[in-house]
């Protein structure tokens, strides 16, 4: 793990965090409380086998459609190398297999943070020798990085269900650079009734639960610049893009 002192919030130094297997942990008991401490123990025990599930089980219920959903949403950010990035909620770093070909993931200087454990700890060892990867713990709603940091900034699943929405994009907006663009996606309510919720391993996660895709794109701030609401897969999926206003 690289030292990343410089890019922390003021107060917060490295060498007082705790680690996990090389992974930083920035928890905050706050914040690890009902649907985020409910799908945070959901993603630590489904780490084992998600990538195992989208790759086999995912390719014959739905062909290639998942694969051409991340490289459309990888598609709408502004990659160049020799940046900086930061992937909120990056799992097991599975969007890291569709940015673009002709970008060089070791020229950049990539931060991944999640609320699992589980998720990070596969994400590492898929991820640590092709990238130059840190790994923090951290709920979105207390990013610990300091403002205007990242040249990129992105989320992709799990917003639907964060406890507090509004305040998780508002620190997305606080830690990119100003006019960087980000983007957040996540399943609409048609794939959360039609899959998660029929799914023997996470319908009790989902029972009573729907998606508002309205209500999370007024989280939004208003001062925000080109926003745009986009629907990928048959109105499966949903991202949003914005620019961070200069």
């Amino acid at each position: 793990m690289k030292d990343i002192s410089k890019i922390l919030k003021p107060g917060i130094k490295a060498e007082d965090l705790k680690q996990e297997n090389g992974i930083l942990c920035c928890m905050n008991d706050l914040f690890i409380s009902g649907d985020n401490q409910k799908y945070m123990k959901m993603y630590d025990w489904m780490s084992f086998f998600y990538d195992f599930g989208e790759k086999w089980i995912g390719k014959l219920k739905y062909g290639n459609a998942i694969d051409r959903l991340r490289t459309e949403l990888m598609s709408r950010l502004e990659w160049k190398n020799n940046i900086s990035v930061l992937y909120v909620s990056i799992g097991t770093g599975a969007d890291l297999r569709y940015i673009p070909q002709e970008i060089d993931l070791k020229t950049i200087e990539l931060i991944g943070a999640d609320i699992s454990m589980g998720m990070l700890k596969k994400c590492k060892k898929e991820w640590q020798k092709q990238t130059n990867l840190t790994l923090v713990q951290c709920p979105a709603e207390e990013l610990p990085f300091a403002d205007n940091t990242f040249d990129i900034v992105f989320h992709n699943g799990g917003i639907n269900f964060f406890n507090d929405k509004a305040l998780a994009i508002s620190e997305m907006l606080r830690v990119a650079k100003t006019g960087s663009k980000l983007l957040i996606a996540d399943e609409t309510a048609d794939f959360v009734e039609s899959q998660y919720k029929k799914s023997l391993f996470s319908k009790s996660y989902f029972k009573d639960k729907t998606v508002d895709l309205n209500a999370i794109e007024q989280c939004i701030p208003a001062s925000v610049t080109e926003k745009k609401t986009e629907l990928f897969w048959d109105n499966k999926f949903y991202s949003i893009t914005f620019r961070k206003p200069m």
